[in-house]
Parts: structure tokens; C-alpha cells; sequence
């Protein structure tokens, strides 16, 4: 089972590639050199034995050409000038009346391939190779005489073996070298990997502060290796939060189960014959049981925001309708403020109406809260070229500028004390913000202790 883990590493891989690649890349090279040199040498070769049959066929042609018959003084001549010339060419003559063997070891026709380099293989004496050239030379009495020139081209191929060998060690070199390359190389560069997968090793839910080292290097490996913490950060921060947020539903939910118990506890012992008592018990119990229904929506809300993306219904809005719509809402169902909504240009928004009017309504519900009686509330919208905002502002308590960053927070109420009177969770603004995320837009908080606060929602249009 190793040997299948080892060939399964990432580091195995590698190095076989990069090994595979190195060699087949010097197998190709080597492959193009040998084909070079072996077709230069034999075009070499066939030069040279053109060239000597030009210098024989001259040196034949002065002797015969000096005496109008071919004699045997002629003859005798012209094979002691062919005897002159000392290297791997031999020459083969043949007269009407006799025949001149310089190379024995092969008999070859003198009327074939006729003044055209030809190649022979005589495996008989170990698959030796030979070129030769047949011409013919008329003397003057008009009788024939066949020159055969034959190369020995055992030199150039032993030539071509120590090249050929060369080549093959030169490869099996280059293999091992790259083997052992390839894996000090994919050891190394898969070092920060090891240390990814030890430090997540490390890594559960009770402890997820480590971090893997950052590489120095600014490479593929060195990017992940960011992306990984910077995920681990925010996952470290979701689990707060989550822990936080569980823990601070616990709580909201406790206070009016408590107090529902209390009731029911208070029913139980003094029955329900008195009818004050009763009438008081039930008012509260039907209070809690609204407050409880109102965070269980808002968290059922965050919770599908958050787990499965919430889907926009985008749909073609009228805006200035819209806000006039929720301004007709609150000026019939809050009489303790005066409400003001200003002149609208007609315009339309691509938005989810649904969403954006929870928005408004719960912007608009905060200002009722936090606003004393007979102030004034005011809704407005500006149109500017790719976006628009809507304004909420009241003349209520305002908010201390210290507290305006951590508004968006989930269950964070500026005042507790003050905040239980007028019935909060903690839970609306931090909506407002989720809703007005999904839009791609931003919310804007601009107050001031005692004089009031300004909320503006910027929507791309």
C-alpha cells in the first residue's frame, strides 16, 4: 500500500514530470544532432568519391588520350596511377582484355547505376556499408574501360556508434540527474503545502486561531497560503459571531419566557377568579408572545440571508409611489408624530420591493421610538445619475457618535435600560444593513445627541 501512496504524491508527480519532460526533451534534441551528422557525414562521403572519380577520370584520359591504342603499357599506367592514391577509396578497373582489383572483399556489376553514387551492405563482414560509383571512359580505339570506385565507410559509422553511444549515456545521465533534480526541486516547492496540511491538522473548532506561516515568496503557493488564513480569519470570526449571536438569542428569548412562566406561575396559584389579575396576566403573556414573535421573524430572516443566500425578486419600481405608500402608512397608524415627505421627481428603481419597503418600515419604526411626541419624521429621495438614496430623519434623542460604528451589530442596543422600554432587539438596523447589502448598496447614519438622526440607503438604480 506505500508503494501506491508514494506514486500517488503530489512530489512523485512532479518529479516523474519533470523527468519525463527533460528527457523526452533531450531524446528529440539528440534525435535531431544524430540525423544531422549522419546525413552530412554520408553527403561527405559521396563527395569525396564524385571528387576522385574526377581526378581519375583525368588522369586516365592524359594516358590514353597519348597513344591511339590501348596497350598493356597504357594499361600498366593507368593501374599504377590508380595505385598512387592511398586512403578508404578503392578503385576497381576493368579493360577489354583484363581486370584490376584494388578491393576483393566485394565483386560488384561495372554496368550498374552508371556515374550515380550507390550504398552497399555487406553483412558479411559485420554490416559494413560501402559507396560506390561506376563510369566509363572510351579510348580512342573505341574500346571501353570501367572505372568502380568503392568507399569504406567503416570509419564514418564507427564515427556514428561513439556518437550514437555518446547520445545514450548523455540520456541516461540527464535521466537520473533529472530524477534527482525534480525531486529535490517538488520537495521544496511543496514544502509550504506540508506545512498547510499540518497546520490544518492543528485546526478544530475550539481552535482556530493558527495560522500557517506565510511563504516569503510571491508565488502561487505564497497567494494561498493568504487566502487560507484570510478564510481561517473570517471563519475564527463567524464562529464569534455565531457563538455571540446564539448566545445573545438565548438571552432575548429567555427574558419573555420568564416572564410568561412568572404569569403562568401567578395564574396557577391564585386561579383565575380574579379577574384584574387575569386580565393583566394575559395582556403581558399576549405582549411577550408578540416580542417573540417579531425576533423569531427577524431571525428566521438573518438566518436564511445568511445560509442560503436570500434570492432578489428584482423587479421595476416606482419609487416616489413607494415612499408616498409608506408615508400614508405611518400618518394613519402614528398620531403621536407629524410626518413630512418631499416633492419626488418620477423615477424607477430595479430593486426587490418587498425588501426595500421591510427597510423603510423599519427605519421609519425606529425613528417612532426614539423620537418624542409631536417631532417631526421626514422622508425623502434624491435621484442622482446611477444611483438614488432615501432619507429617514427624525428630530428624536440622537445617538452618541461613539456608538454610530457598531449600530449594524446584532443585538447591540446603545442603551439597554432605555431600549427595553420601547420594546428593541437589537436586530432592525443590523436587517436594514443585510437587505441593503444584497442590493449592492450602502447605508449612511449622520446624528447628533438631542437634535436628531439622519439614515440614508444608497441603491444603485
Amino acid at each position: 500500500m506505500k508503494k501506491f501512496n508514494f506514486f500517488n504524491k503530489i512530489s512523485t508527480k512532479i518529479a516523474m514530470s519533470f523527468s519525463l519532460t527533460f528527457v523526452l526533451t533531450l531524446l528529440v534534441l539528440n534525435i535531431i544532432i544524430y540525423i544531422s551528422i549522419t546525413t552530412h557525414i554520408n553527403t561527405l562521403e559521396q563527395s569525396l568519391v564524385v571528387a576522385r572519380k574526377e581526378v581519375i577520370v583525368e588522369e586516365v584520359n592524359n594516358i590514353i588520350f597519348k597513344s591511339s591504342t590501348l596497350g598493356e603499357k597504357e594499361i600498366s599506367n593507368i593501374i599504377n596511377k590508380v595505385r598512387s592514391h592511398r586512403d578508404q577509396i578503392y578503385v576497381n578497373l576493368k579493360f577489354p582484355k583484363k581486370t584490376y582489383q584494388s578491393f576483393e572483399k566485394i565483386t560488384l556489376p561495372y554496368t550498374i547505376d552508371i556515374d550515380q553514387v550507390g550504398e552497399y551492405h555487406f553483412i558479411k563482414l559485420k554490416r559494413n556499408r560501402f559507396f560506390y560509383l561506376n563510369t566509363i571512359i572510351k579510348a580512342p580505339s573505341g574500346e571501353n574501360i570501367y572505372i568502380q570506385l568503392i568507399s569504406d565507410l567503416k570509419a564514418s559509422d564507427s564515427l556514428i556508434d561513439a556518437l550514437t553511444s555518446t547520445m545514450l549515456l548523455i540520456d541516461l545521465v540527464g535521466f537520473i540527474i533529472s530524477i534527482v533534480t525534480g525531486v529535490i526541486f517538488a520537495k521544496k516547492t511543496l514544502k509550504p503545502i506540508n506545512s498547510i496540511s499540518d497546520t490544518a491538522e492543528l485546526i478544530n473548532l475550539h481552535n482556530l486561531n493558527k495560522r500557517i506561516e506565510a511563504s516569503n515568496h510571491d508565488d502561487e503557493i505564497g497567494k494561498l497560503i493568504k487566502v487560507i488564513n484570510d478564510m481561517m480569519e473570517r471563519l475564527e470570526r463567524s464562529f464569534e459571531n455565531q457563538t455571540k449571536f446564539i448566545s445573545d438569542a438565548s438571552h432575548e428569548l429567555r427574558t419573555p419566557l420568564s416572564i410568561i412562566n412568572g404569569y403562568v406561575d401567578l395564574l396557577s396559584q391564585w386561579g383565575i377568579d380574579n379577574k384584574e389579575l387575569t386580565k393583566e396576566a394575559l395582556s403581558s403573556i399576549k405582549e411577550e408572545v408578540f416580542n417573540m414573535t417579531d425576533l423569531m421573524e427577524k431571525l428566521l430572516f438573518i438566518a436564511r440571508e445568511e445560509n442560503t443566500r436570500y434570492k432578489l425578486n428584482l423587479t421595476n419600481v416606482d419609487i416616489p409611489n413607494l415612499l408616498k405608500r409608506v408615508y400614508k402608512e405611518f400618518k394613519m397608524i402614528d398620531k403621536k408624530h407629524t410626518y413630512l415627505i418631499h416633492n419626488i421627481s418620477e423615477f424607477h428603481g430595479f430593486i426587490d420591493e418587498k425588501l426595500i419597503l421591510q427597510a423603510i418600515r423599519a427605519l421609519i419604526e425606529n425613528s417612532i421610538k426614539y423620537t418624542p411626541k409631536n417631532k417631526q419624521i421626514t422622508i425623502s429621495c434624491e435621484k442622482k445619475k446611477s444611483y438614488f438614496e432615501i432619507k429617514v430623519s427624525d428630530k428624536g434623542i440622537g445617538i452618541p457618535k461613539k456608538h454610530i460604528p457598531k449600530l449594524f451589530n446584532r443585538f447591540y442596543r446603545v442603551d439597554e435600560a432605555r431600549t427595553k422600554d420601547t420594546g428593541g432587539n437589537g436586530l432592525g438596523l443590523s436587517i436594514v444593513k443585510s437587505i441593503v447589502d444584497m442590493h449592492n448598496g450602502h447605508i449612511f447614519i449622520d446624528s447628533e445627541v438631542n437634535k436628531g438622526t439622519t439614515i440614508t440607503l444608497k441603491l444603485p438604480i
